[in-house]
């Protein structure tokens, strides 16, 4: 019973930290490619 218990509090425990770390991950991608796509683009589109 106490095995369940200590699983269940780790997985409560990690889901956010999971979560929190692919949003991380999806934001970095975002900010790479937009910094990539301002090196590659230097002049002004009309």
């Amino acid at each position: 019973m106490l095995d369940i218990l200590k699983s269940m509090l780790f997985a409560l425990c990690m889901v956010p930290i999971v979560m929190g770390g692919i949003m991380l991950l999806i934001y970095g991608i975002g900010e790479l490619f937009n910094i990539l796509s301002k090196a590659q683009f230097h002049h002004s589109k009309k």
